[in-house]
């Protein structure tokens, strides 16, 4: 694991932990500062995942589906492991990032192999745990490889959409689904990716690494954020008591 350069100076509060537990295999536009919370922008953008998850649990309980009830703590564990990971800057922490994402992402691509009928509901849990520990052991290797893992949740993101295009090619003549607000949440999300991605590459006219109140990365949490939660509505048209449209 010393293969990857530990963000922390030596006398600051988290460079025991990198050099214990692994330093992350990538480093954001903002600077890593020698305290507690190393990443204030990237940091603190994350409690906007908190916040919107209670209204996605709130929203959900109406409709009374544990599928969708799930969602909210899903996105609760995705923005705190996300925050704790910007505030800490080591591998192990940076795993925990990814598990909280498989939460979230995984669940909702799991709800869409449902809606095409390629999984059964009493197969829903048991799929997401093994895609989850399969993704987590494939992180480690990829870690270990010298690989941008980061590429498991694009990967992820496209086979959510390709599943949605299945379902509307399959139902479109019949169907009363609207499809506006995973289209704008849809969008969102690639803003927050083309942020995140020029604050990964450090662009000039974009990255102030001693800026710590804007960073593009954070802006990907705010706009992922954004875009999550208006897709999440999308999710509330269907009954996943079964495997059809309300």
């Amino acid at each position: 694991m010393s293969a990857y350069i530990n963000p922390h100076g030596p006398s600051c509060p988290w460079f025991p932990a990198a050099e214990i537990l692994g330093s992350p295999n990538i480093k954001w536009c903002e600077e890593t500062l020698c305290q507690i919370v190393s990443e204030p922008a990237n940091t603190w953008s994350n409690l906007l995942y908190l916040i919107v998850a209670f209204y996605i649990y709130k929203s959900a309980k109406k409709t009374k589906q544990p599928e969708l009830i799930w969602l909210g703590p899903a996105m609760f564990l995705m923005g705190s492991f996300s925050l704790i990971y910007h505030m800490s800057n080591n591998y192990l922490t940076q795993m925990f990032d990814f598990i909280g994402m498989y939460f979230f992402v995984f669940w909702i691509f799991v709800l869409n192999l449902r809606r095409i009928g390629a999984l059964k509901r009493e197969n829903q849990v048991k799929f997401m745990v093994a895609i989850s520990v399969g993704c987590t052991a494939l992180v480690h290797i990829m870690y270990l490889t010298h690989t941008k893992f980061q590429l498991i949740v694009a990967v992820a993101a496209a086979a959510i959409l390709y599943t949605e295009y299945l379902y509307y090619k399959r139902n479109k003549s019949t169907t009363s689904i609207k499809y506006n607000k995973i289209i704008i949440g849809a969008g969102f999300v690639g803003l927050a990716q083309i942020s995140s991605q020029l604050d990964l590459n450090k662009v000039s006219w974009f990255c102030d690494p001693q800026n710590h109140f804007f960073q593009g990365h954070a802006l990907w949490h705010v706009l992922g954020a954004i875009g999550l939660t208006i897709a999440y509505k999308h999710y509330e048209q269907f009954d996943y008591s079964k495997n059809i449209q309300k």
